[in-house]
């Protein structure tokens, strides 16, 4: 009769170890942001995704204080973003840091990084 084994060799343990940091290196850099995507733009992360979306919501809620804020419609835009009473960092895109492009007269809201200008 065979004796069933009862522990792993050494040889074993060391192909998964090696298979497992292989993995590792292949898939570190798409979650980390290093490195380029073969088009050459910045590699896209799941944590830019988030931001991305964190800006898109940023829009969207400036938005709709600004349509609270004129119930009928007659009342002029305010002449800041400050004057909604929202947090201030939701007046800057999570991304670039940089501030929402606002016009008081027609009352547009825009995100300054290239990427989000379709939100």
């Amino acid at each position: 009769m065979r004796r069933l084994r009862e522990a792993w060799s050494l040889i074993e343990i060391l192909i998964v170890l090696a298979l497992l940091l292989v993995l590792a290196i292949w898939l570190l850099p798409k979650y980390t942001g290093r490195g380029t995507e073969p088009s050459g733009q910045p590699r896209k992360t799941p944590e830019n995704a988030a931001l991305a979306v964190q800006c898109r919501n940023n829009l969207q809620q400036i938005r709709l204080s600004l349509r609270m804020l004129r119930p009928t419609g007659e009342e002029p835009f305010p002449t800041s973003l400050q004057e909604l009473r929202l947090p201030a960092e939701m007046f800057s895109c999570p991304v670039s840091k940089q501030p929402y492009w606002y016009d008081p007269q027609t009352g547009r809201v825009q995100c300054a990084t290239p990427t989000h200008e379709g939100f």
